[in-house]
């Protein structure tokens, strides 16, 4: 049996699983939401119209995955997908809607790593900051062969070993690596908050200290509080700032970019013999890492950034998936995303094009793992002292 169909075999009997019904709420969820629904509504109802009856045909919910995500891949979308509970994307989903109104996803077993499917297996796509992935040196670009020696899924291999040190066989190029994980239990968005948060820190290099902050999402409100809390706390006193928003995922880009548009001023709040002191605004110069992981809200802000000068892109292109989107929940099983909104910037579409940086990479590592991205960004700060 193909290891993929191993994730979803107990999903399949855990939770009801109709396929007229489901493929019905698809559908029904698809005709209401999809961004092209006037535009391109003939090309959206063939479609439809196509995949129904293998979607209704479908005896088990690897099957009734499978039609949906070929359909979904030729409606050609960005922020388009099917996710089930052996899949991480079930929970990031579960996280973003809950977490905008405040609450919190469904948890999911972690080590900290963001897994993909690849021709070669099971690939490690992001590694998040603080996390037992990143203390085992696991790196983007690993395949995952084995946990506990039995074979790895991203999700469903991990529910009995919560709390527990696990070992993963890792092949890395040529390799065959032993990494020991921690594995924990938490939703992606709170990985990703306490990430970012952990991420904070400051790069001496030639005298001069670098703020560095990861911006793994823009998910809800909390994020956007953890950048300004790192830009006017514990980065406050740096020469320069590096903010990474590569890869992770987007959210909205309102107010991300406030603190480096103000203007820098040091205020003092003197009352009854007590002092405080506020900084207001940050300007001095401003790194922004990209890569082709860097996606959604976060394109937007690199294009904002870019647009205006404030900020020198580096690395490589971003992603070009920029739809805005909308999570619908199926039954207890599943959450499809949907592209529902198309979005421009100045009057140009983003979707499939993405954003440039002004200083291109080729490699974003080197072979012992060292960032050649963070790297590039320190010597054009120390080529351009104030710039």
């Amino acid at each position: 049996m193909p290891i993929l169909a191993l994730a979803t075999i107990a999903l399949t009997r855990a939770f009801a699983f109709d396929p007229s019904a489901d493929w019905n709420s698809v559908s029904s969820a698809i005709r209401m939401r999809y961004y092209g629904r006037v535009q391109q509504k003939d090309r959206m109802e063939k479609l439809l119209t196509d995949y129904a009856p293998k979607a209704k045909a479908a005896t088990t919910l690897p099957q009734f995955e499978d039609v949906v995500n070929s359909m979904i891949k030729d409606f050609g979308d960005s922020h388009f997908g099917l996710f089930t509970r052996s899949d991480q994307g079930y929970y990031t989903m579960d996280g973003l809607v809950k977490g905008f109104g405040g609450g919190e996803g469904l948890p999911m077993p972690t080590f900290g790593a963001w897994i993909k499917t690849t021709p070669d297996g099971y690939a490690v796509q992001m590694v998040v900051d603080g996390t037992s992935a990143q203390h085992a040196d696991i790196r983007k670009g690993d395949v995952i062969l084995k946990v506990n020696d039995q074979p790895f899924t991203p999700v469903d291999s991990l529910a009995s070993l919560v709390g527990k040190t696990a070992q993963l066989q890792v092949k890395r190029g040529s390799q065959t690596l032993t990494k020991s994980v921690e594995i924990k239990e938490q939703n992606p968005i709170s990985t990703f908050l306490d990430g970012s948060n952990d991420s904070a820190r400051v790069i001496s290099a030639g005298g001069k200290k670098y703020g560095y902050f990861h911006l793994w999402t823009m998910g809800n409100q909390r994020f956007q509080t953890a950048l300004s809390n790192a830009v006017y706390g514990k980065l406050s006193s740096t020469d320069a700032f590096i903010l990474d928003i590569r890869d992770g995922f987007g959210g909205r880009p309102e107010g991300y970019a406030d603190p480096f548009f103000r203007p820098e001023v040091f205020l003092e709040w003197g009352q009854g013999g007590g002092v405080s002191r506020q900084m207001f605004g940050y300007g001095r110069p401003l790194i922004v890492l990209i890569n082709k992981g860097s996606r959604s809200a976060k394109e937007v802000l690199a294009y904002i950034l870019k647009k205006s000068k404030r900020a020198v892109l580096i690395g490589s292109n971003t992603a070009g998936d920029v739809l805005g989107t909308s999570p619908v929940k199926l039954g207890d099983w599943g959450y499809i995303e949907i592209p529902m909104v198309d979005v421009k910037a100045d009057g140009q579409r983003l979707e499939k094009v993405g954003v440039a940086p002004d200083i291109a990479v080729p490699a974003e590592f080197d072979a012992d793992g060292k960032d050649l991205y963070i790297s590039e960004a320190i010597k054009y700060l120390e080529a351009h002292p104030g710039r």
